[in-house]
């Protein structure tokens, strides 16, 4: 590998995500060298994925079809499940961000820890320890903040949405889970009624 490749790769496959605002000097040499980190990166079944016009860039595996030869090749990128309240978050967010594009010119969404726990407190079954609920959704949002979906800011208490949640969410799934949480509340309405 080149020495003018070793810098952007590595950091590509550190990072998880790389962002423009973060590393500037990084990304130039990634879109500089987009073409030899991807044939590079492609070779041990990986792609590399820019958005120039968000600013971010990451790695992801390749699906075997995807490749010329139809070789499969093992899996370099560990995929995680992701439990039923997290994926919740990562799709309600998914709609704030999309409400904040269409309303707003900042490109920054940033939203409070309170924010975070009323957004999803009407998808999650009633507890009678309001705590404890408040503690499994931080659980929740420090997941989110592993997955570097939300990044912590210098107010107290406060994230950034981070846009590569455009990446992992697309209109499909939005609209997918859109549906499946539909059908989610009213069972969950329904057995509330049930136990009153």
């Amino acid at each position: 590998m080149s020495d003018t490749l070793t810098a952007p790769v590595v950091h590509l496959l550190k990072a998880g995500v790389l962002y423009q605002g973060d590393a500037p000097l990084v990304w130039e040499q990634i879109l500089a060298q987009q073409a030899a980190i991807g044939d590079y990166l492609g070779v041990i079944g990986l792609d590399v994925v820019i958005d120039r016009a968000e600013g971010y860039a990451y790695v992801r595996q390749q699906d075997s079809e995807a490749r010329d030869d139809g070789t499969a090749v093992p899996r370099l990128v560990t995929r995680h499940r992701l439990s039923f309240p997290v994926s919740l978050m990562l799709v309600l967010l998914r709609g704030r961000l999309a409400d904040s594009d269409a309303g707003s010119d900042d490109p920054r969404l940033v939203l409070t820890r309170e924010d975070l726990v009323e957004m999803v407190r009407g998808f999650l079954p009633p507890r009678g320890n309001e705590a404890q609920l408040v503690d499994q959704i931080d659980a929740h949002i420090r997941k989110l903040v592993d997955l570097k979906v939300l990044r912590p800011t210098k107010q107290t208490a406060a994230y950034e949405v981070r846009r590569h949640l455009k990446a992992l969410v697309d209109a499909q799934v939005l609209g997918d889970f859109n549906d499946l949480l539909a059908t989610y509340r009213s069972a969950v309405s329904t057995t509330v009624k049930d136990d009153a």
